[in-house]
């Protein structure tokens, strides 16, 4: 049995890498029990809107930023 999906709700150390949909980069998912860095970064209702229906996964945080400060 594979334990290491459901520990990475507990941890990143367990999370295997991601590649951002944005720009290819690799990177691991913050999202665990207690939330994740993706919600500390500022984004409008709109934009989030936006991201939702170009990208079907996470962006890593250089682009997410990137994203909040130059909204495209």
């Amino acid at each position: 049995m594979n334990l290491k999906k459901p520990l990475g709700m507990f941890s990143e150390q367990y999370k295997e890498p991601l590649h951002c949909e944005s720009c290819g980069g690799e990177f691991i998912c913050g999202a665990t029990i207690r939330g994740c860095w993706c919600m500390k970064v500022k984004l409008s209702d709109e934009t989030r809107a936006d991201i939702k229906s170009k990208f079907e996964r996470c962006l890593c945080p250089k682009c997410l930023e990137q994203i909040a400060v130059d909204p495209r």
